[in-house]
C-alpha cells in the first residue's frame, strides 16, 4: 500500500505539471499573487515554461512516467478536446519504458517456463504494461511471449486514482475541465488501461482478426495464438518475421505504391466490414512480409463501433460525398451531437462553405488529414459533442494516410478510399434497413403476444369500438413487411402486391 508521504509527493508532482500546462489560462483567471505562489510551490516544474504549450504538455507527460505516457497516447485520439498542434505533439509520445529483468518475467511465467526450450533474456519490445520476448516451443516453433510486468497494474491504478482526484477537485475552479468533461475522459482511459491487463481479451481479438484475414483478406496476416500457453498475464503467439515500417529503407524491392494502397484498404475493410479495428496502429506494429503481405501485431487497444454509430458514420460519409448538408445534420442528430440550442441554419451554411472548398478538387489533391481537422473546427465552433468511438474511428481512417505516406510519400487517401466507400455504401444501406426492419418485426411480435389480452378486454366492454383502438390489420401488414424485408427482401414486391390486392378486394366488398 502506498504511504501517505509518497502519495502526497505524487499528488504534488501531478498538480505541478497540470499547473504549468495550464499556466496561460490560470494567469488570466487567478490573481497574480496566487500565480506567483503556485510558481514558487511547484518550482520543480518551472522548466516547462521554456517550451510552447503543445510541447510543454508532451514533456510533462514524459516526465511523469509510464502511466502518463500511456494516457497521453490515448489523449492523442481526443481531437474534439485538443487543437491540431497539441494532437501532433501527443502523437510523438513513445512507449519506451525500461524492461524488467528476465528473472521477474520467469516469476510471472511460473511452471510455464519449463515448456520453452529457448527463451530470450533481452526483450524485443518493452512498454508501460508489458514486454515481449522471443522463445521456442518444444515442438520447434518460434513464438513471441508477451508478459505483464509484475506490480505495474497496482502502480497504474494508484496513478489514475490520483489523477481522477485532482481533476475532480480542479474541475470546480477550471471551466475548460468541466466543459470538455475531462473527468469522464480520464475514467474512460482508466477502463481502457485496465482492459490491457487481461491478455486473454487481446488474444480473443487476435483470433477475430485472424479469422477475417484467412477467410476474407489474403493481404493481411495476424499471428496465431497458442491458447494452451495463454492466460491473463501471458500471451504466446506466432513470431512474425518481416520488415517493420520503421525500417522503410528496406522496402526498396517492393512496389511501395501498392503496399500503401493495400495497407489502407486492409485497415478500412476491418473498420467497415468487422466494425472492429486496431486502435494502436503505428509503424512499429506493422510488418511487411517477404511475399508483400502485411502483418499487424499488438492488439492491446481495440476500437469497436455499435451499430447505430456505424450507421450514422456511413450516412455522414455518404452525405459528405453527395454534399447533402441535411443528411449530414440527420447523421449528427443520430449520435446526439446536436443539442437544442444549436443554430441549424447557420451550421448548414458553414458546412456548405467547408464542402465547397473541397468539392470540385481532384481527389488526388485533397489532404485527408487537413480535411479532417478543418471539419473538426466546425464541430468545436458549434459545440457539437461527438461520441468518443466516432472520433477514434474518424482519426483512425485519416491516420492511415500518414502511415501510408511513410511507405509511399505521394500517397493520397481520398483517391483510394472514395471508390471503396462508394462501392460499399449500397450494400451497407441494405444491411442497415434489414437490421432496422428486424427491430420493427421484434416490436410487433411483442404486440401480438399482448393481443389476446387486448381482445379479451375489448370483448368485455362492447360499448368500446375496440377494433378502432387496436390497429390489428395495420400491425399485421407492418409485421409481415418487416419480416419479409429482414429475411427475404427479394419477396417484398410480391408481398406488397398481395397486400394491395387484399385491400382492393375488401373495399369492393364494402
Amino acid at each position: 500500500m502506498i504511504s501517505i508521504s509518497e502519495r502526497n509527493r505524487r499528488v504534488k508532482d501531478v498538480a505541478g505539471a497540470l499547473f504549468f500546462c495550464s499556466y496561460e489560462y490560470l494567469k488570466k483567471m487567478l490573481p497574480s499573487l496566487v500565480v506567483f505562489a503556485g510558481k514558487s510551490f511547484f518550482r520543480k516544474w518551472n522548466f516547462l515554461l521554456s517550451y510552447p504549450p503543445p510541447q510543454r504538455l508532451r514533456i510533462a507527460l514524459e516526465s511523469l512516467g509510464p502511466t502518463y505516457i500511456k494516457i497521453g497516447q490515448m489523449l492523442s485520439t481526443r481531437v474534439d478536446v485538443f487543437p491540431e498542434e497539441f494532437i501532433k505533439e501527443l502523437e510523438k509520445l513513445q512507449d519506451q519504458v525500461p524492461p524488467v529483468s528476465v528473472e521477474a518475467v520467469f516469476q510471472v511465467l511460473g511452471d510455464m517456463r519449463k515448456r520453452f526450450v529457448e527463451f530470450s533474456e533481452e526483450p524485443i519490445g518493452s512498454g508501460s504494461i508489458a514486454q515481449v520476448h522471443t522463445a521456442v516451443l518444444k515442438t520447434g516453433e518460434k513464438v513471441a511471449v508477451k508478459v505483464i510486468k509484475p506490480g505495474v497494474e497496482k502502480h497504474i491504478r494508484k496513478d489514475v486514482t490520483i489523477l481522477k482526484l485532482l481533476v475532480s477537485k480542479l474541475s470546480r475552479f477550471i471551466k475548460p475541465l468541466r466543459e470538455y468533461r475531462v473527468l469522464s475522459i480520464v475514467e474512460e482511459f482508466e477502463r481502457i488501461l485496465l482492459d490491457e491487463f487481461d491478455l486473454t481479451k487481446e488474444a480473443s481479438y487476435m483470433e477475430m482478426f485472424r479469422k477475417f484475414a484467412i477467410e476474407k483478406e489474403p493481404r493481411l496476416v495476424i499471428p496465431k495464438v497458442y491458447w494452451d500457453y495463454t492466460n491473463r498475464d501471458v500471451l504466446v503467439s506466432e513470431f512474425i518475421k518481416g520488415i517493420k515500417l520503421t525500417n522503410v529503407e528496406n522496402l526498396k524491392n517492393f512496389d511501395r505504391k501498392k503496399l500503401a494502397e493495400d495497407f489502407v484498404i486492409v485497415v478500412n475493410r476491418q473498420i467497415f466490414e468487422l466494425s472492429v479495428f486496431h486502435g494502436d496502429l503505428h509503424p512499429g506494429n506493422i510488418f511487411v512480409l517477404d511475399d508483400g503481405r502485411l502483418a499487424f501485431v499488438d492488439f492491446g487497444i481495440i476500437g469497436r463501433l455499435c451499430p447505430d454509430t456505424f450507421s450514422a458514420f456511413f450516412m455522414f460519409s455518404y452525405a459528405v460525398m453527395k454534399k447533402d448538408v441535411d443528411l449530414i445534420i440527420a447523421a449528427l442528430k443520430m449520435v446526439g451531437a446536436i443539442e437544442n440550442d444549436v443554430n441549424e441554419q447557420l451550421l448548414k451554411r458553414e458546412l456548405l462553405i467547408f464542402l465547397d472548398k473541397y468539392y470540385n478538387r481532384p481527389l488526388s489533391k485533397i489532404d485527408a488529414e487537413k480535411f479532417f481537422y478543418e471539419e473538426l473546427s466546425i464541430t468545436k465552433q458549434f459545440n457539437l459533442l461527438l461520441p468518443e468511438e466516432l472520433l477514434v474511428l474518424l482519426k483512425t481512417v485519416t491516420h492511415t494516410e500518414s502511415i501510408a505516406r511513410i511507405i509511399y510519400p505521394d500517397f493520397t487517401l481520398p483517391s483510394v478510399l472514395h471508390p471503396y466507400l462508394k462501392k460499399l455504401i449500397p450494400k451497407f444501406l441494405i444491411e442497415d434497413v434489414r437490421r432496422r426492419t428486424m427491430r420493427t418485426a421484434v416490436s410487433y411480435a411483442s404486440f401480438f403476444e399482448r393481443l389476446p389480452g387486448m381482445l379479451e378486454k375489448g370483448a368485455l366492454n362492447e360499448k368500446d369500438n375496440w377494433r378502432d383502438n387496436v390497429p390489428i390489420l395495420e400491425a399485421a401488414f407492418l409485421f409481415g413487411g418487416a419480416t419479409v424485408l429482414a429475411f427475404k427482401p427479394l419477396l417484398l414486391p410480391l408481398y406488397l402486391i398481395s397486400v394491395g390486392a387484399y385491400i382492393f378486394l375488401k373495399k369492393g366488398e364494402n
